[in-house]
């Protein structure tokens, strides 16, 4: 189609025109009365954070943890790397914190050889074989005794050898032996000979003399812990798997069960002030429900703690502990606790009335006469009513207030805080 002068004409007027009706909307969307402009422009009014005054009881308490252990305590002492070995390793942890010890029990594996529990006071201070004898050797055949009925004869016999092989059997290993080279005698007259000084030959006959080797079941010292009694408990397991052994690998315990804690210095303190009136609850743990009874306060020292960058020892400090008494027979699957296991104790320094004003203590504030205030928000959200209070009780937080001058109920509005624009 073939545009003409006019049409050129009547679009630019067209798009001039509707340029300067979107100019004039858009000022006209900008204009503002002053009234309006004053309104956008005001600061917002303040405000204040406010929460409830509770009617309940407050109770201040201390909580601190205690723990289950036994009376008596074994360590078992690394052993001697096999024969062979020059680094002895943990090659299998078959136990674990809690697992019962008794004759017979796979301590741990060491290199691939066993360390196997057996009762007896003395430890293994040698390596035993058939044809030994002495205390050492009764004190393993009383072991045995226990298992395998092996008479006590103060000689490693054959049945000692017998039952010490079925001891090993049954925890998987092949027993430990000894071999010697050991001349024997034989007749070397042939079929026939008269037996006589002189050969037909002249020759001396002399005889001939021999060795055979003989194989004899072994105990080795590193294979076998004595321990004053059993069954145990494993305690704490300080082995690693496929790591060298040394020092105490375990702790065994035996013996009547204990709880005890290590207390800090506020507890300590306030245990010792109260004494027998302390009022004490057992809370989460093997105890819980129970009635906390008496308890003993102990010092001990204690190595301190170090800075790990730092070269010298170890400090030894003092340190308060609370032993407390209780009826284990009572606690349900105590055969089932580890020593270690956690005991949560609460100890209540103080009741408040059951119906008590409680408010949060970031309520509080003291006027320029230093008095303690709270400022009440009424109903109507604007006015603030000023009320001075006593504190008879705080604890996390929160605080018993009892008014000195004015009135408070539950439900009252207590600020806690003013909010503006320039804080909020």
């Amino acid at each position: 189609m073939r545009l003409t002068k006019s049409h050129v004409v009547s679009g630019v007027l067209a798009v001039a025109l509707l340029g300067a009706t979107a100019t004039a909307w858009y000022f006209a969307a900008q204009a503002r009365t002053p009234a309006q402009r004053a309104e956008e422009t005001a600061e917002p009014d303040d405000s204040v954070i406010t929460v409830s005054v509770d009617q309940e009881q407050l109770i201040d308490t201390l909580e601190f943890e205690a723990v289950l252990d036994r009376t008596g305590d074994f360590e078992v002492p690394a052993p001697t790397a096999p024969e062979g070995i020059e680094t002895a390793l943990a090659s299998k942890i078959p136990v674990e914190v809690g697992d019962e010890v008794k004759a017979g029990t796979v301590l741990l594996e060491v290199s691939g050889r066993p360390m196997i529990a057996l009762e007896g006071d003395v430890p293994a201070y040698r390596d035993l074989q058939e044809g030994d004898t002495g205390p050492d050797v009764e004190q393993l055949q009383l072991a045995l005794q226990q298992i395998y009925g092996t008479p006590k004869t103060g000689t490693f016999d054959s049945r000692t050898a017998s039952d010490l092989k079925k001891l090993y059997d049954h925890a998987g290993y092949d027993h430990a032996t000894t071999s010697e080279e050991v001349a024997t005698e034989e007749d070397d007259t042939a079929e026939g000979d008269t037996g006589d000084e002189n050969t037909e030959g002249g020759e001396e006959n002399t005889g001939g003399a021999q060795t055979e080797t003989v194989e004899r079941v072994a105990l080795p010292a590193s294979e076998v812990v004595f321990l004053p009694e059993l069954p145990m408990q494993v305690s704490k397991v300080n082995a690693k798997q496929s790591a060298p052994v040394e020092g105490t690998v375990l702790v065994l315990a035996s013996g009547d069960w204990k709880l005890e804690a290590e207390l800090d210095e506020e507890v300590g303190s306030e245990l010792s002030k109260l004494g027998d009136e302390a009022e004490l609850e057992y809370g989460d743990g093997p105890l819980e429900g129970q009635e906390v009874g008496g308890f003993e306060l102990e010092t001990r020292e204690v190595e301190g703690e170090t800075d790990q960058w730092s070269e010298e020892e170890a400090q030894t400090v003092e340190k308060t502990f609370a032993v407390f008494a209780f009826d284990a027979e009572a606690v349900e699957g105590i055969d089932d606790l580890a020593p270690g296991e956690e005991q949560e104790v609460t100890l209540v320094r103080a009741r408040s009335a059951e119906d008590a004003l409680i408010v949060p203590l970031s309520a509080l504030w003291t006027d320029s006469e230093g008095r303690t205030m709270i400022t009440v928000l009424e109903e109507d959200g604007t006015t603030e009513r000023h009320i001075e209070v006593d504190v008879s009780l705080r604890h996390e937080g929160r605080g018993v207030v009892v008014p000195v001058e004015g009135e408070l109920a539950a439900g009252d509005e207590v600020v806690i805080a003013w909010r503006d624009r320039g804080n909020g």
